[in-house]
């Protein structure tokens, strides 16, 4: 007997795919490296040298994962050319693109807010936009493939102190609405993801904080803070067949924060 298309090993397989995750040596990009490597592809972590992706590489690939890692400063166009160029010398293809690399750059204490907006919108946006640019026609080529953008609820509601980080989030939440409709007729896919808080070192002011936190967890239906797990399962599923027939949307994945009251 064949095995079930439906079968979970069968919808959500990866298998024969190359992936980029940028911002992929910690937290929810490492958390998407490893899910998609598990699930078949080969994956290559992107990141700043400081960040460490080739080590971070190197740790998935000891566990039997197909992962390189790949230094690469995303709000540099050169280096996201050649990024995708490595990419497509070692193995040929891409179909997922995750574009996660991001940072809070807010400082309320700050005299110069507007050089704190200016790179947050080339780290969120520009660099978000430049690489769709850069890889969607390389993907197209090749049949289609997910163009999945980490986003934030931040983009979706009032922020108080992440002011322009929630200007750049809503911007490249859109970049992907606009990719939907652009490239669809190439056979590519293009999402957002909204995670809430997180449990990562990126969140630590919030998790860590015996003010905030309470606070955060009390407006938050499931009462407590996500993981990089349940993140890197929605970019497995878009990436995946499981979800051939999505696109344009934003998925916010934040344990229920935006709809509470």
């Amino acid at each position: 007997m064949a095995p079930s298309e439906l079968a979970p090993a069968t919808l959500f397989s990866c298998a024969g795919q190359v992936a980029i995750v940028t911002g992929g040596a910690s937290g929810i990009g490492l958390a998407c490296a490893e899910a998609l490597a598990a699930a078949g592809a080969r994956v290559v972590v992107a990141g700043l040298v400081a960040s460490g992706p080739a080590g971070a590489a190197t740790r998935l690939a000891t566990r039997g994962l197909d992962v390189v890692g790949a230094e690469c400063d995303v709000t540099d166009a050169a280096q996201l050319r050649a990024l995708v160029e490595s990419t497509l010398e070692r193995w040929g293809r891409i179909d997922t693109v995750v574009a996660n690399a991001g940072a809070a750059l807010d400082d309320p204490d700050a005299s110069e807010h507007d050089a704190s907006l200016e790179r947050m919108l080339a780290l969120h946006v520009r660099s978000v936009a430049q690489l769709a640019e850069i890889a969607l026609p390389v993907m197209a080529e090749s049949g289609g493939g997910a163009f999945v953008v980490m986003s934030s609820i931040a983009g979706l509601r009032g922020n108080r102190v992440l002011s322009g980080y929630g200007v750049s989030k809503a911007a490249n939440a859109q970049i992907a609405r606009n990719l939907a409709v652009q490239w669809g007729s190439r056979g590519i896919r293009a999402n957002a993801i909204s995670p809430g808080v997180i449990a990562t070192d990126f969140a630590r002011p919030i998790t860590e904080n015996p003010d905030a936190a309470p606070v955060r967890l009390a407006k938050t239906p499931l009462g407590r803070f996500g993981t990089p797990a349940e993140v890197a399962g929605a970019v497995v599923w878009l990436a995946s067949a499981a979800g051939a027939f999505v696109t344009g949307q934003n998925i916010v994945i934040d344990g229920g924060t935006l709809i509470s009251d």
